[in-house]
């Protein structure tokens, strides 16, 4: 039985690291493109900041609610923005993102994400 388990836990470990992979390959597509792309494809930001004279800060927020009848809450570990509610139907499962583009002279030059609800637009 923990042979089985750990071989389970082995391929949920690389399906995370594949799909984090991903998602860095999909920002860092990013790199090089324009802040007008970015906003055009994006949306307007939550958070514009001038960092520098030319250098920008673009900050996006992502939030999405999964609801799952019946579903008994899960602990996912210390420092998870994962957060559980429940209602009369089930169980609310709140997921959060959020993703910084740094630009320099309106081209994208680097990124930064963090949260558990990271998903390629």
């Amino acid at each position: 039985m923990k042979k089985k388990c750990f071989i389970f836990y082995f391929l949920t470990l690389i399906a995370c690291q594949a799909s984090v992979s991903n998602y860095e390959k999909f920002l860092n597509s990013w790199i090089g493109q324009s802040e007008a792309q970015l906003v055009t494809s994006w949306g307007a930001p939550v958070d514009m900041q001038t960092i520098a004279p030319g250098r920008q800060i673009f900050t996006y927020i992502q939030e999405r609610q999964i609801p799952v009848p019946g579903a008994e809450p899960t602990q996912l570990g210390q420092g998870s923005l994962y957060t559980v509610g429940n209602d009369d139907l089930g169980t609310i499962y709140d997921y959060y993102c959020k993703i910084t583009f740094t630009t320099q002279d309106d081209i994208i030059v680097d990124y930064s994400w963090s949260g558990d609800g990271c998903l390629m637009k």
